[in-house]
């Protein structure tokens, strides 16, 4: 019976060292993996390069859009406070007149908010929404349709698009029934 393992003093031995050319074949083929790594290690690094750039070239365009939107902000808060002093200096002698050119300039004011988008938040008459109003007084109706509604507004609300930036500040209506007068003790009590 053979050994399970050759013998190493055998000659022609299957298990003997592969011939070169063999060794060779595979030598160059872990040198063409091995470049093949190496060039996709590369590529990786420089798409991990690209990505951080991009990320540092969306951060200063965002820092950028955000200084122009402040920007845009201090120039009507800007114009409106130019406008404040120059009423303020005016020699009106006339209260109307300076009531009206204050009344004028919040007008405008509220315009150039608007053209940006910030719209004031109804609230009179329209029924009471925790959403868009706090409620900071209960006006007390007998009124059950009125039950709800906003009955005044103590400070406006204001909203961009969709987004509450302030709620509006409102006294609700709220319903209390009649109390009945109270009734006389009848005679035979």
């Amino acid at each position: 019976m053979e050994p399970p393992f050759p013998n190493e003093s055998q000659a022609g031995d299957e298990t003997a060292a592969p011939p070169a050319d063999e060794l060779q074949k595979l030598q160059e083929k872990i040198e063409v993996h091995e470049r093949r790594i190496d060039e996709l290690s590369r590529a990786y690094a420089d798409v991990l390069n690209e990505r951080e750039s991009f990320r540092r070239r969306l951060e200063r365009e965002r820092d950028r859009q955000l200084e122009v939107s402040k920007a845009d902000t201090a120039q009507i808060v800007l114009d409106t406070m130019d406008d404040l002093r120059r009423a303020c200096a005016s020699n009106a002698e006339d209260a109307r007149a300076l009531s009206e050119g204050v009344r004028l300039i919040a007008d405008g004011l509220q315009r150039r908010l608007e053209s940006m988008g910030i719209t004031p938040i109804e609230t009179e008459g329209k029924a009471f929404d925790p959403l868009l109003h706090e409620a900071i007084d209960l006006a007390p109706t007998d009124d059950r349709a009125a039950d709800g509604l906003v009955v005044e507004e103590t400070r406006g609300g204001w909203r961009y698009g969709e987004r509450v930036l302030r709620p509006a500040r409102v006294r609700v209506a709220r319903y209390l029934p009649p109390v009945d007068a109270p009734s006389e003790p009848s005679p035979g009590s």
